[in-house]
């Protein structure tokens, strides 16, 4: 398996790349200077924020306007769809997103490859919301038996880093399984298809593998018994973090809000995002229940962010391990040495 890079997913080549880097830092010290002039104070900034096709806190602040009145004059929230990790990243190397959710292994490749962005808040622990869906029919019980199987999933992403840790943990190679490269909007015609045999995927495409004949077999929590642990995040640009801080801090305030919301009355978030997404009910209900968020004050603990400095805490610790795993796996050719200057506690700490 090749290992994926944004500048060749931009049709960049590494050159180009840098020069891609550069220009954000450019904008970040023009957007410095221009925020003093009298044409910035009269128009609010725009911040382009990323969100999933999901019953996710995201949408919820879309169907609510509530992000919009966060910002208050201050700022402009403009919404961009995507469907994979991969995707932020490159948006974000382009300078045409802002912040966003994202799993941790997009997360880690684009740090390892020098792209300017910070985690500055634990979007969710990743436990029944990603899993390893199977045909009834294909006989497959357990994760050894995907051996000489076609499982698809989108790569570089924290599914595509569970489903090598899942097979690892069972001695299964690469080389083992056919493993296919394929965005969340892609699993479900392949597999009415019948072109894979299993999918590793999140909600709320897993619902509708279940109905069209499949099985959950394995759940990403699973992999914290062997001290894996799979998490979200909310990265932003460094440029955006640096000239806009009030603005950040204003959309982590609102996303911890909803987050309340999403763990005290999910009954309530399931009637709002339904209509609004279009969906199901009960699928709407089962991505509230699969989404587990925790507080500002359980992040600055040491076991997740730590203080603001941390150079040792839980999250930096499974990011080692990670980009461990993923060089060992092909994605990224080399481990950094220390990724402590991507992880930014500071707006957490002024939240509590």
């Amino acid at each position: 398996m090749k290992p994926v890079r944004y500048s060749q997913s931009l049709g960049m080549s590494r050159r180009d790349f840098g020069k891609v880097l550069a220009n954000i830092g450019l904008i970040g010290a023009g957007g410095l200077a221009l925020g003093r002039s009298n044409v910035a104070a009269a128009n609010p900034v725009t911040a382009r924020l990323g969100f999933f096709p999901s019953a996710n806190p995201q949408n919820y602040s879309r169907a609510t306007g509530s992000m919009q009145k966060a910002f208050g004059d201050k700022g402009k929230a403009e919404y961009v769809g995507v469907s994979a990790g991969p995707q932020i990243m490159t948006a974000m190397a382009g300078n045409s997103m802002d912040v966003s959710n994202v799993g941790s292994s997009p997360m880690i490749v684009a740090w390892t490859q020098g792209l300017p962005v910070s985690m500055v808040y634990v979007h969710k622990v990743v436990k029944d919301s990603e899993v390893l869906v199977v045909r009834k029919d294909a006989g497959i019980t357990k994760v050894a038996d995907l051996k000489g199987k076609r499982v698809g999933c989108p790569f570089n992403t924290s599914v595509h880093f569970a489903l090598l840790s899942a097979m690892k943990a069972v001695g299964l190679g690469n080389a083992d399984v056919r493993l296919i490269n394929l965005r969340a909007d892609g699993i479900l015609p392949a597999w009415s298809r019948k072109e894979i045999d299993a999918a590793y995927i999140w909600y709320p495409v897993v619902p509708t593998l279940l109905k069209e004949g499949g099985e959950i077999i394995f759940e990403s929590a699973e992999l914290m018994k062997s001290g894996a642990t799979v998490f979200d995040g909310i990265v932003v640009r460094d440029g955006f973090k640096q000239q806009h801080p009030e603005l950040l801090l204003a959309y982590l305030k609102e996303l911890d809000r909803i987050n309340t919301i999403y763990r005290d009355n999910p009954e309530s978030v399931a009637d709002t995002m339904a209509p609004f997404l279009q969906i199901p009910r009960e699928i709407a209900l089962s991505v509230v229940k699969t989404t587990h968020p925790i507080t500002p004050r359980e992040m600055l603990t040491d076991a997740w962010m730590g203080a603001p400095g941390a150079k040792d805490s839980g999250i930096l610790k499974a990011v080692v391990a990670q980009a461990n795993f993923l060089k060992d796996a092909g994605q990224i050719q080399t481990v950094l040495p220390d990724y402590s200057k991507f992880v930014d506690s500071s707006f957490v700490a002024r939240m509590v």
